[in-house]
C-alpha cells in the first residue's frame, strides 16, 4: 500500500505563499536598506558598527547614481538589496569593460537561506545579459567561505589574478560568471 506524502507544514505553506518581488530602490527605501545592509554585514562578522567599512555599507544614498540599486521585498517588507554597476563606476572593483559587477549584496539575517540572495544575484545577471554584457563579476573577502560556496553554486569561478587588498589584512577574492 502506497503512503501519501506528508502534508506541508504550516511554515512550508507560509514560505510557499510569500512572494518576493525584486524592484528598483525608491527614495523612501533608503533608511530601511541602509539598516538592512549594516545588520547583514555586521551579523556576518565583516566589521563592528564603528568600522570605517560600516559607513560605506550603510551609505545607500551615496551609491545612488553610480549603479542600479535593487531591493527584494516580501509582503511589503524589504528583505534584501544589491548594487549592480558597470566597470566604469567608481564602485566597480574587479570588473572590466565587457563585464558588470554587483556589490553590497545583503539579505535580512532572519531570512538567510531562503533564496533571497540568489534571486537578487539572478536579477543582476538578467539585467546585465539584457544589456548585452557577457560576464558578471564579484569580489568576496577571503574569510567568507560560505559566500564562496554560494557563488560557486551559482556558477561563479575564481579569478585569482583579480584578487586584491583594499587595505593590509583585508584580502578580496575575484569571481566571474559567463552569462549565456
Amino acid at each position: 500500500m502506497a503512503t501519501l506524502p506528508a502534508a506541508p507544514s504550516p511554515s512550508m505553506l507560509l514560505r510557499l505563499t510569500r512572494m518576493v518581488v525584486i524592484r528598483a530602490l525608491r527614495d523612501e527605501d533608503v533608511p530601511a536598506v541602509s539598516a538592512l545592509c549594516l545588520a547583514a554585514y555586521a551579523t556576518a562578522g565583516h566589521f563592528d558598527a564603528n568600522d570605517a567599512y560600516a559607513a560605506s555599507v550603510r551609505d545607500v544614498a551615496g551609491r545612488r547614481g553610480h549603479g542600479d540599486l535593487l531591493i527584494a521585498e516580501e509582503d511589503g517588507v524589504i528583505v534584501g538589496a544589491v548594487m549592480l554597476c558597470s566597470s566604469d563606476s567608481e564602485y566597480a572593483e574587479v570588473s572590466r569593460a565587457d563585464e558588470m559587477e554587483f556589490r553590497f549584496l545583503a539579505v535580512d539575517p532572519l531570512r538567510w537561506g531562503q533564496g533571497i540572495g540568489e534571486r537578487l544575484v539572478m536579477a543582476c545577471e538578467e539585467q546585465a545579459h539584457a544589456c548585452g554584457i557577457p560576464a558578471m563579476t564579484i569580489c568576496v573577502i577571503d574569510i567568507n567561505t560560505a559566500a564562496h560556496r554560494f557563488y560557486e553554486r551559482l556558477g561563479y569561478s575564481r579569478l585569482p589574478e583579480r584578487d586584491w587588498q583594499p587595505r593590509p589584512g583585508v584580502n578580496l577574492l575575484g569571481f566571474q560568471k559567463a552569462l549565456d
